[in-house]
């Protein structure tokens, strides 16, 4: 009999168990992938099944990491750190008009920065900036979290130029923009909050493992097992048992597993699949049927590039903001991965290029129009031959649901259910921040409600 019952080895169940074990609780974490990771893991271009390399490390997707917030929270908590190597990484670009600008920091810095920016606007971007420092968690979620980014960019008199600076540059690299006439206020600004915490202690709000972040996977995973804790890869749950109403463990085919709770760490519209019908609450069920629709999707063109994007390797994310393509109705996130974190053969570069898309878009057309927008981007690489390798990739799920006023904070599921003893987390889930961040914000709330105190006071966490 186990403690906790844990579906995924994605991020949110590996930091779960993690913080589980630690705990001194009996935990099990199953995951039917043989790797661990979930949708950030990292793997050989051939083990992905894009092409016939071993020497490549690459992520799934543009993950990088918010320094100073959740996640690092619970890895220095935890002690996991000791496992792999930290690397900050540089700041972000934003692309305009030829030429990639970094986010300055200091006043100067910000009266300078971005020079087709009026000084009028820069000046009411600093007074954001200085309202996002001095606003408290409890304001933040009473005053912004059901009330969509325009009305933020209204009241703070943004122009054109702000609004793109944020929703096709700073947002979209925190937040999977849907619409901002829906993505929540609240999400902004506690997502501007992790990036400051950032620049305090690291001079930069992101940060990286050598060799990909799988290698964090992998010393989450060790951490589980260090304290006691189990994690079965290759194992598929059939069906979380349910019984008068309560979570009573779960199936791996014929073999059952007793579990005292069960945490659910992978997007919790699963669960439609994995609970017999007459034991799932009707009005759950159809709020897990909802939230199926919000799921946000990327198309990624990924490859190992032979030479950088630039003169010289950026090692970061560059946000193109959708005026400065033509072929494609989508900001881009580019990430070119640093040779820091030793992740291809030296002198070459993994290479990640994401667009927002549905399963509905025609994939070959989509490529063939990003190549379009690429070359007139970065006129110095052929798009057609400075590839090592390359896969043209559909990221099924970057948010389990994206973060609307309609799903934000409370509205979201978890992480307690009607199901007794029975707990979900994950980017589906509530949860503050954004990506793997978020996640971990998400695996430390059901935490917190399955062991019935609070390991974080969110007031001081977001106190700078």
């Amino acid at each position: 009999m186990y403690d906790v019952a844990i579906v995924g080895a994605g991020f949110t169940g590996l930091l779960a168990g993690s913080l589980l074990a630690k705990e001194g609780y009996r935990v099990a974490v199953f995951e039917r992938n043989n790797f661990v990771g979930g949708r950030a893991a990292t793997r050989t271009p051939k083990e992905w099944g894009w092409a016939e390399r071993e020497d490549y490390r690459v992520d799934f997707g543009h993950h990088v990491f918010a320094t100073n917030s959740y996640l690092e929270f619970i890895l220095d908590r935890l002690g996991a750190k000791r496992h792999f190597k930290f690397v900050p990484l540089n700041m972000p670009y934003f692309y305009k008009n030829g030429g990639l600008y970094q986010p300055p920091v200091g006043f100067l810095e910000q009266l300078r920065a971005y020079p087709w920016i009026p000084l009028r606007s820069k000046l009411r971007l600093r007074k954001f900036l200085s309202y996002v420092e001095k606003v408290s968690f409890g304001e933040v979620m009473e005053k912004w979290a059901y009330r969509p980014l325009e009305e933020l960019y209204d009241e703070f008199g943004f122009d054109e130029n702000a609004r793109e600076l944020f929703t096709d540059g700073f947002v979209a690299g925190y937040q999977t923009i849907i619409d901002t006439e829906r993505n929540s206020a609240g999400d902004l600004i506690l997502c501007m909050k992790a990036y400051l915490r950032g620049i305090k202690r690291y001079k930069t709000p992101l940060f990286s493992a050598e060799g990909g972040v799988g290698a964090i996977a992998e010393a989450l995973r060790k951490t589980i097992e260090e304290n006691g804790g189990e994690v079965h890869l290759g194992t598929n749950v059939t069906e979380i048992i349910v019984e008068n109403g309560e979570a009573k463990g779960l199936k791996i085919g014929k073999k059952t597993i007793e579990s005292r709770k069960v945490l659910f760490a992978a997007p919790a519209y699963y669960l439609l699949h994995l609970i017999k019908e007459e034991n799932l609450p009707e009005e759950f069920a159809e709020r897990l049927r909802e939230g199926e629709k919000e799921a946000t999707k990327l198309f990624l063109i990924i490859g190992g590039a032979k030479r950088p994007l630039t003169k010289k390797p950026v090692g970061t994310w560059i946000m193109v903001p959708r005026s400065e393509v033509k072929n494609v109705d989508s900001y881009y996130l580019i990430y070119e991965v640093s040779p820091e974190l030793k992740q291809a053969p030296e002198g070459n570069y993994p290479l990640s290029i994401a667009v927002l898309a549905d399963e509905k878009t025609n994939k070959k057309e989509l490529a063939k129009k990003m190549v379009a927008d690429l070359e007139a981007l970065f006129p110095n690489f052929d798009f057609e031959n400075d590839w090592d390798w390359k896969a043209e990739v559909m990221f099924p799920i970057v948010d389990g649901i994206g973060r609307t006023i309609d799903w934000y904070w409370e509205r979201r599921l978890g992480p307690e259910t009607p199901i007794k003893n029975l707990y979900v987390a994950g980017d589906s889930a509530q949860e503050l921040s954004s990506g793997v961040d978020g996640c971990a914000s998400s695996a430390l709330f059901a935490i917190e409600a399955i062991i019935g105190r609070k390991l974080l006071n969110l007031e001081e966490f977001y106190r700078l």
